[in-house]
């Protein structure tokens, strides 16, 4: 369950559930489905959208912006715990898992991992192997700017 909790001018915070379905207006107009009595909130200000399996907030061309995380965005992927701000009035996201009471008592339980796997053919036949030790001791990461030129491999 994904919730966005918001602190008011007034110090009280109020916390909304947001839904995958459908789209969430923020803003000072009353016509928001989430209303930020703030005079820096513009009228129309973001909105929340659920896209590829993640909410998404997008600032709606706002005039005094919108921030996740202390950087002011025009569309960013929210996190659980991502801090919010939209003019003087602060919020954070929450993503949590649903409980087992939350949990649809259609879908189907999970199946637990007792029973044996398979039997599969031997593929160790088909795999040409060198010595451990060979192959740790040629590996070593070396960060670009400390290569020399003939050293970079061109692909």
């Amino acid at each position: 369950m994904a919730k966005i909790f918001f602190v008011g001018l007034d110090g009280a915070e109020k916390s909304y559930r947001l839904q995958t379905h459908r789209p969430f207006t923020l803003g000072r107009d009353p016509g928001n489905d989430i209303i930020l009595r703030d005079p820096k909130v513009s009228r129309h200000h973001a909105e929340i959208v659920f896209e590829r399996g993640f909410f998404v907030l997008k600032d709606l061309a706002s005039a005094n912006g919108t921030y996740v995380n202390g950087k002011r965005i025009r569309v960013a992927p929210l996190t659980h715990g991502a801090r919010l701000r939209m003019g003087n009035t602060y919020g954070r996201f929450s993503e949590e898992l649903p409980t087992e009471s939350e949990a649809s008592p259609m879908a189907p339980a999970a199946e637990p991992f007792d029973q044996p796997v398979p039997p599969t053919e031997d593929l160790s036949s088909l795999i040409e192997m060198e010595p451990a030790t060979s192959r740790v001791e040629s590996l070593q990461t070396v960060p670009h700017e400390k290569l020399a030129p003939e050293e970079v491999k061109k692909k």
